[in-house]
């Protein structure tokens, strides 16, 4: 059975997609200068390989993983030439790698289609080694615009909810198509800590994604003050979309 993903043209959707792309790489670069340099590296759901080129002077070995194996064939063939990333077809629940297996993990763009994120970073939590780092991103229930629709609807509980917010449509739901879930930053942060992670740091990442706003400003100035304020915006958790920088911690009773 085909992966969602085998019949979506991925690299198409991110064609005019232009700052969202520049703007998550802006949000890795700035983890990995506080990182820097590990031995293995693994990309979870690394798609057609979209980051690979933002960390891969950062480590010496690169697994990219996907359950799709047309994005697989699309990485491959752009990265033909490295010989240090590999390639393999695995996803949640269960990721085909042993305990321990990296010293840092990158997550972009995929819990949104995964519902319990509580056993997921679990599951990230096993294949990572003691100490190591992990980079995720989930799309955030509470971004700006979000909340103020909810004003706008008099739904004053919206932001006190942690449950998932679910983006399908009721089409897409009756014909049981892919979830894409938006979540709440305070469920993610305590199911981190719960998974024995240690929170880093948080970005506020495409904080601009608004077609009037593309379309007025430069794609230059957008990234000028989306660098400025991914930062800035995160304390309260302002776009739509956040990056989060943990660090496994060691425990000797476990």
């Amino acid at each position: 059975m085909p992966a969602p993903y085998d019949l979506f043209d991925y690299q198409a959707y991110w064609e005019p997609r232009s700052y969202e792309d520049k703007a998550e790489k802006i949000a890795l670069n700035k983890f990995f200068k506080k990182i820097g340099h590990v031995q293995s590296l693994v990309d979870i759901g690394g798609g057609f390989g979209r980051l690979i080129s933002t960390y891969l002077p950062m480590a010496s070995k690169i697994t990219l993983t996907d359950p799709s194996e047309k994005n697989l064939r699309s990485a491959k063939k752009r990265f033909a030439s490295s010989e240090k990333i590999v390639f393999k077809k695995t996803g949640f629940p269960v990721l085909d790698f042993a305990d321990s297996s990296f010293d840092a993990g990158v997550m972009v763009r995929v819990i949104h289609h995964l519902s319990d994120s509580n056993e997921t970073f679990k599951e990230v939590s096993r294949i990572l080694n003691p100490d190591g780092y992990f980079i995720l991103e989930f799309a955030n229930k509470i971004h700006f615009l979000a909340r103020l629709k909810a004003i706008f609807k008099a739904d004053f509980a919206f932001s006190k909810d942690l449950s998932t917010f679910e983006q399908r449509s009721k089409e897409s739901i009756d014909k049981k198509r892919i979830i894409f879930l938006n979540h709440h930053p305070k469920k993610i942060l305590a199911d981190l800590k719960n998974n024995d992670f240690e929170i880093l740091e948080i970005l506020s990442v495409s904080n601009f994604r608004h077609p009037i706003i593309k379309k007025i400003l430069p794609l230059e100035i957008l990234l000028l003050f989306e660098n400025i304020c991914q930062t800035l915006l995160s304390f309260i958790y302002f776009g739509p979309s956040i990056f989060i920088l943990v660090k496994k911690t060691y425990k000797l009773d476990k």
